[in-house]
């Protein structure tokens, strides 16, 4: 199987004046979409469309109902993509049929093994959803060992990060199926400022019945200890009284 789990940490630095860090301990699923089929008959602990321990949930990804795959490459067709040789969804999995996922990426590879081009599906806590796709006109050079790519900010994520921003999503080049995981990505104010940083690593395990078992010990309802560090950290800033929007029926981002 190219499946796998990544088991790793996520860290966030706010640089501004209201400057933060934290990090946390997180498992990230990097699946195979051509082997979702076999994942789900070949697992125990592991559904595709179905409740498990760990799932994988069509609707997750797709709101017309067509299927993840299938809308996937519709997307990338629309924008006049090629289909590419091997895709990897890189994103959080259902525990006790729970999801939230801040972003997931879908990373699609050449024949070659390089990465070609990327769509990361993008959700907020007031029920808003963008996707950003990252091919080669946001594709910026990063040297031979990274794919870069650059694209302004056009959705409301945070209640307390506002004004106009670039984003600059940052991967391993290829081949898809590294020992480790490293995905970056900085905000960048207009005139170059860097307000923000968030940096997912992790290391690589083989995706079986006995790995998911260890992960639901070792990270217990994973989306849940996510969406109660989100909110931990809006209580933080607002007793930092640091400045709070809510999004309009848009979801376009706040104004300074």
């Amino acid at each position: 199987m190219n499946s796998a789990l990544y088991q790793g940490h996520l860290v966030h630095v706010r640089r501004d004046r209201y400057a933060r860090t934290f990090r946390y301990p997180i498992v990230t699923a990097h699946l195979d979409l051509d082997e979702l089929p076999a994942l789900h008959r070949g697992l125990r602990l592991f559904g595709h469309n179905r409740a498990n321990l760990w799932s994988l949930h069509d609707r997750d990804y797709d709101d017309a109902g067509r299927g993840l795959v299938e809308a996937y490459h519709a997307r990338l067709a629309a924008a006049g993509l090629p289909r590419p040789a091997t895709t990897r969804l890189v994103t959080q999995l259902r525990t006790a049929n729970y999801v939230f996922n801040p972003v997931s990426f879908f990373c699609g590879y050449d024949a070659a093994g390089r990465l070609a081009s990327v769509i990361a599906d993008v959700r907020n806590t007031y029920g808003g959803r963008h996707r950003y796709l990252l091919g080669p006109a946001q594709r910026v050079d990063a040297g031979p060992a990274r794919a870069r790519f650059v694209v302004d900010r056009a959705f409301f994520v945070s209640p307390f990060l506002h004004g106009d921003a670039r984003y600059a999503f940052e991967f391993a080049a290829g081949p898809p199926d590294g020992p480790r995981l490293a995905v970056h990505m900085d905000v960048d104010r207009p005139d170059g400022e860097r307000v923000f940083v968030a940096h997912l690593a992790g290391a690589r395990v083989p995706l079986t019945d006995r790995a998911l078992a260890a992960a639901a010990v070792r990270f217990p309802l994973m989306s849940l200890q996510v969406v109660a560090l989100i909110y931990g950290e809006a209580v933080w800033n607002h007793l930092r009284r640091v400045p709070f929007r809510r999004p309009g029926p848009d979801h376009r981002p706040a104004a300074l």
